[in-house]
């Protein structure tokens, strides 16, 4: 009987060794919650949906039937959306699969006017927060060039714009 309690004990230390790595990992980015995801976004102007394809890089964002233009494809998330009086926006993810910097972010509205895409932003990353002041819609993510700033891009309906921040741990 010796023999297999002490099988289990070199087990249970092994995977501990093992997984060690994954748990500091884990509790480093805590401050970074994993974003929702959803193919599909239900509004009073249309749905919102990410195209069917055989492959994952090669979806496409559309409006009901319609393809979005200019055409966002890649692995493609709606991770955020916000209801406003006469309007409706989502914050799409668009991951190339190419590596590098394959990872950028789009706000789409949709009103019963049609639809605006706004020029790609990011910082290369998938760990967001996202949050609005008013009708300012704001998504923060970690700087690529330091990592002790915060970049946090700021979107007013017309243009974005970049702050940089120091990290501060929330």
């Amino acid at each position: 009987m010796p023999a297999p309690k002490v099988f289990i004990r070199y087990v249970v230390i092994g995977l501990s060794l093992a997984l060690q790595p994954f748990v500091a990992h884990s509790a480093a980015s805590q401050t970074w919650p994993q974003p929702p995801s959803q193919l599909s976004l239900d509004s009073p102007y249309g749905t919102l949906q990410v195209s069917q394809s055989d492959y994952v890089y090669e979806a496409q964002l559309q409006l009901d039937t319609k393809i979005i233009a200019p055409e966002l494809k890649g692995l493609i998330n709606i991770p955020y959306a916000f209801k406003q009086p006469n309007n409706q926006t989502a914050l799409i993810s668009v991951d190339n699969g190419l590596g590098g910097c394959s990872i950028n972010y789009h706000w789409v509205t949709v009103s019963s006017k049609g639809y605006t895409v706004s020029p790609a932003f990011g910082s290369c990353s998938a760990q967001i927060r996202v949050r609005h002041h008013g009708q300012t819609l704001i998504m923060e993510t970690p700087s690529l060039d330091n990592p002790t700033l915060i970049d946090e891009y700021r979107y007013d309906g017309r243009k974005i714009s970049l702050r940089k921040r120091r990290y501060t741990v929330q």
